[in-house]
């Protein structure tokens, strides 16, 4: 007994249909996951363009500040890249109970690609740059002198009232510190190495800093007036070079050039004492002591090194440094 006919033809228009049904969902299924892989690929772009680097800065600005108990330090964002070995921060503070140091941004590049020559010599002011330091909007800030305020009242016999007394962890360590120095009669001459691929100055021969727009302040709210140092451009240049002395290790040597530079007496924020005397006639944003459009700056300072007293004694010379 055969079938008839129209029952062939539903069924076959049935299947049809369920077949054409299940490409229809094979093809939503891959536009949705087309779909879900394009919203992951666009958010993890979004969160490595905006956000990964301040994340990175908050877990640096956390466990520096586990570690470093004397100050407060901050990072607002923190990246870098290896392909150009260049290390990119924002906001930078460092804020301890004397001085501050806050940087908007910058960023540091170190040439990992130029060959290493160990038998470069270490004190060669022409060498080939390898570490290069960028930052901009570098301020300085010293208000206080806490510890030898602090090293005066415990002279003096007085309450600690500048800085908290000492623990006696902290005490241990200070005491431990001095005995080591104390038995310092057992080290011999600490002089330079001979080889040259010893020393990270064979490395990092020269390091060029270049800052842009730069402000150093000395003073605090309880002085009528805070000096003020302030520059446009900075650019300078760090290297080493043999000491004046065989009993030190090496002499540090910073030059470069400041463009427009203008030391000023501003009136210091938040003072309420009485003024004794008639501040001076203020121009602009205070009183301009000193003003260049080009200063050239020469700093050089021996690195002392450990010697044997009773060897070396009749030996010894002052440390040179100059600016």
């Amino acid at each position: 007994m055969s079938s008839h006919p129209s029952h062939t033809i539903s069924l076959k228009i049935v299947i049809k249909v369920s077949h054409q049904f299940q490409i229809f969902l094979e093809s939503r299924k891959n536009i949705l996951h087309t779909l879900k892989t394009t919203i992951l690929s666009c958010g993890w772009i979004i969160y490595l363009t905006y956000y990964n680097s301040r994340n990175i800065g908050l877990i640096l600005t956390l466990v520096l500040n586990r570690l470093y108990k004397h100050g407060y330090i901050h990072i607002g964002s923190f990246s870098f890249s290896v392909l150009s070995g260049k290390v990119m921060v924002r906001e930078i503070y460092f804020i301890t109970e004397d001085m501050s140091i806050r940087i908007q941004d910058g960023f540091i590049i170190f040439r990992w690609w130029k060959m290493y020559n160990p038998k470069q010599k270490q004190h060669d002011p022409k060498a080939e740059t390898r570490l290069y330091i960028m930052v901009n909007d570098f301020e300085f800030h010293v208000y206080n002198r806490s510890e030898l305020y602090g090293q005066l009242q415990e002279l003096f016999g007085l309450d600690p009232t500048i800085i908290p007394a000492k623990k006696d962890d902290e005490k241990a360590q200070v005491n431990g510190r001095q005995r080591t120095h104390t038995n310092l009669e057992s080290v011999k001459v600490k002089t330079e190495s001979q080889d040259p691929s010893s020393s990270w100055r064979s490395l990092i021969p020269v390091i060029k800093v270049n800052v842009s727009t730069g402000r150093l302040a000395f003073g605090n709210h309880y002085q009528p007036q805070t000096l003020c140092i302030n520059f446009d451009d900075a650019f300078l240049t760090y290297t080493t070079k043999p000491p004046s002395s065989h009993l030190d290790q090496f002499m540090h040597i910073v030059k470069g050039k400041l463009e427009n530079v203008r030391v000023m007496l501003v009136p210091s924020p938040r003072y309420v004492g009485l003024q004794n005397d008639e501040p001076p006639r203020l121009m602009g944003e205070g009183f301009v002591v000193m003003q260049s459009n080009d200063v050239d700056i020469y700093y050089y300072m021996d690195e002392p090194g450990i010697f044997l007293l009773q060897e070396w004694g009749q030996f010894i010379v002052n440390t040179y440094w100059g600016f």
